[in-house]
């Protein structure tokens, strides 16, 4: 009866995916299982804003001039759509692609330095992979985990899960373990050095829609059952779920911030959720209006959140209390004229957002001024 459960949760899970296909998931509007777009976010390294467009490329802008420094395929043509975020590390960036394949980019120039795999594709990444000790780790649509030596791209291990179906998370590295979380409901725990299970997992009778984020020897996650549960490693059963009562209005698909002991949970039912880590206890909540697909970001002492619908709120994380930033260039319906699907990135005062509308945008928000800084348009 579990295993029905599961299965029947999934389905309820991509029928929304297919349906807002034309807004960016890996499904066409047909119903079809073909990409239309991607949710690549923006990421900031060295004065330069690295970011995956619509249409499979990958654009590096320099932040100070506001002008690009080199885009990727330049004239040989789109190599895969983008749902991951680039990873920059060591003088290169790392991008992983719906086709099946992880690129490796130069920091300089954008110069492919290596893919993998070289002979054929794996199955669709859509998680963004993660980095750790001059490994890069990648979750699969074909039910694997995989590792590449960032050097030269060679595969370190495979680990397929069992019954874990696709994997459309990103996993998380905590010392020598690494943690994935699947649509059917599972938690793995594998040895990073060779990729074997370990004797601990988690099972659970909703499967999981974001990654997991480890606290403190707990793992906090977000589940299609419409609730976020907190799971003591080594356990077989949640410390707590959230709410504790009826679920929210809808999924936690974005991935929890969980800073100083709280639990910062976006939802899709358009609400920011603070829980105590320890106890599951709601501290507060701060209603957005509008579907929060992106998780929030710490900037300082500040909690900034961006919804679908392309608003961006600024929120004290002791007292709940937020402040739209608003755009009179708009004609203030919104912070940006373009909706947020993607993850968001801080640095210093700024905030870089991927907005989509009829264009693909990179649009910079400064949260010290209260306004937008400036846009950079991501169509080819």
């Amino acid at each position: 009866m579990k295993q029905a459960k599961v299965s029947l949760l999934i389905a309820i899970a991509v029928l929304p995916l297919v349906l807002v296909s034309c807004s960016g998931t890996p499904f066409s509007c047909s119903g079809a299982a073909q990409p239309t777009g991607g949710w690549s976010g923006p990421v900031f390294h060295d004065g330069i804003v690295y970011v995956g467009s619509k249409d499979g490329r990958v654009i590096a802008i320099n932040a100070s001039s506001r002008e690009e420094k080199w885009q990727w395929p330049d004239t040989t043509g789109i190599r895969g759509l983008i749902y991951t975020t680039p990873i920059v590390d060591d003088g290169l960036v790392y991008v992983g692609t719906y086709s099946g394949k992880v690129y490796a980019l130069s920091v300089a120039d954008g110069e492919d330095m290596w893919d993998s795999p070289r002979d054929g594709y794996v199955g669709a990444i859509v998680g963004t992979p993660v980095i750790a000790d001059e490994t890069i780790y990648v979750s699969s649509s074909d039910g694997r985990i995989y590792a590449l030596n960032t050097t030269n791209g060679k595969r370190k291990w495979e680990s397929a899960l069992p019954r874990a179906g696709k994997l459309w998370t990103s996993p998380t590295v905590v010392d020598d373990t690494l943690f994935v979380s699947t649509l059917d409901g599972h938690i793995y725990a594998l040895s990073l050095e060779t990729g074997q299970l370990l004797g601990w997992s988690f099972e659970a009778e909703a499967g999981f829609t974001s990654s997991p984020v480890v606290y403190e020897d707990h793992i906090y996650v977000g589940s299609f059952d419409r609730y976020l549960y907190a799971i003591e490693m080594g356990s077989n059963v949640s410390m707590w779920k959230f709410p504790d009562e009826k679920p929210a209005g809808n999924w936690f698909w974005a991935s929890p911030l969980v800073n100083e002991g709280i639990v910062y949970a976006a939802c899709l039912d358009g609400k920011l959720y603070a829980i105590g880590a320890e106890t599951g206890e709601k501290l507060w909540e701060f209603d957005a209006g509008n579907a929060i697909v992106s998780s929030p970001v710490l900037m300082d002492n500040l909690l900034i959140v961006a919804t679908e619908s392309g608003n961006v709120y600024v929120i004290n994380p002791e007292t709940g209390n937020g402040e739209l930033i608003e755009n009179p260039d708009n004609g203030n319906k919104s912070t940006i004229d373009a909706q947020i699907r993607a993850p968001i990135c801080a640095h210093e005062s700024l905030v870089y957002i991927r907005g989509e509308n009829k264009y693909d945008q990179l649009y910079v928000v400064d949260i010290e001024k209260g306004e937008v800084s400036w846009s950079f348009n991501l169509t080819k």
